[in-house]
């Protein structure tokens, strides 16, 4: 084990979020919250021990030099898994491109060298501890990291994509309009908009005791009727979907819908739960689009020719862009309402 470097590990999200595929595609560590703004020039605000633990931004801005090594970690039961093992490449940025990561603001970032195993498959191990970010201070854990950072293989990765176009309301409802929005129902659309928002920002504000029943009730159902969709085309808890659209008012014959929406409950990630959605519509055959939404995030996916399932738009309802900075072919707001309305 060589030189005077410093050990990190970085947490890709917890055991409701994982963002090691963004941290992995564009060769970054990233750590929020970074809406305050960049860290030096917001240093009095972030070093106030009131808002933030002092080992999470000023340690991650301050402290870590170019060739440290870092750990992407993931919690796996009792102990963890090591994604990927990695080399800091330059100094501290505040990339606005990272401002949504599926509805968390990670601007905070440093370019990284990745390596997975050489199977890809992520490595079980022990002697990593609980935070967003840390030092690693075992001589024995450093050992460890060490030898699989030797072992590794190097990931490419893409370039940062460009901050998306932000959208205020009034070109939203513009497009919407386009695409089949009654204008008599846009000032009730933009209403409910406004609605939910207030209400996302006071649960935010209450921490994560909002349910998945609550965000269905409060959230997401009222966007839907906004939409133009009735209480007669949709189910709930139907046949082990969360919700479930249908071309024309739900009688008990019906078998098939044409949509469905998997919820879950506020801020608990959106990537754990495509599998689980995912399932449950491949048993519609009817069901071109799937969406997974915790009431403030929706991602949408559309049924391809060979029947898998494309990502194709993102909208986070505080922050509606144009186009997802994520993932650059994968549409924005727009798309995800355009594909909501009822026709």
């Amino acid at each position: 084990m060589s030189g005077e470097r410093n050990y990190w590990q970085v947490a890709a999200g917890d055991g409701e979020r994982d963002y090691s595929k963004v941290f992995l595609k564009y060769g970054v560590m990233l750590i929020g919250p970074g809406d305050p703004g960049e860290y030096f020039k917001k240093k009095d605000y972030y070093d106030d021990k009131g808002r933030y633990k002092p080992n999470d931004v000023k340690y991650f801005a301050e402290q870590v030099k170019e060739g440290d090594i870092v750990v992407l970690k993931r919690p796996r039961s009792t102990s963890w898994e090591v994604v990927a093992v990695g080399t800091v490449k330059g100094g501290y940025t505040h990339l606005p491109a990272f401002d949504d990561v599926e509805g968390w603001d990670l601007q905070h970032c440093r370019r990284v060298e990745w390596k997975k195993s050489k199977d890809g498959e992520p490595v079980s191990t022990t002697g990593l501890t609980m935070g967003t970010f840390k030092r690693i201070g075992k001589k024995d854990t450093q050992q460890t990291v060490y030898d699989l950072l030797e072992s590794g293989v190097i990931q490419p990765h893409e370039e940062i994509p460009e901050p998306a176009e932000k959208l205020d309301d009034e070109d939203l409802i513009d497009d919407l309009i386009s695409h089949g929005l009654r204008p008599k129902d846009a000032e009730e659309f933009t209403q409910t908009i406004q609605r939910i928002r207030r209400l996302v920002k006071w649960y935010h504000s209450r921490g994560k005791d909002v349910k998945e029943h609550e965000t269905q009730t409060f959230l997401i159902i009222p966007l839907l009727l906004a939409l133009g969709w009735s209480e007669q085309r949709l189910k709930i808890e139907w046949k082990n979907v969360d919700i479930a659209f249908f071309e024309e008012p739900y009688t008990e014959k019906d078998d098939e819908c044409i949509i469905i929406l998997e919820s879950k409950k506020l801020r608990a990630g959106l990537s754990p739960a495509e599998g689980q959605a995912k399932d449950y519509a491949d048993k519609h055959p009817k069901c071109e689009k799937l969406i997974v939404s915790d009431g403030c995030c929706y991602k949408l996916f559309e049924r391809n020719k060979v029947g898998h399932w494309d990502y194709k738009a993102y909208l986070n309802i505080l922050k509606p862009k144009r186009t997802y900075p994520c993932e650059p072919k994968v549409g924005g707001a727009p798309d995800v309402f355009k594909n909501l309305i009822y026709k």
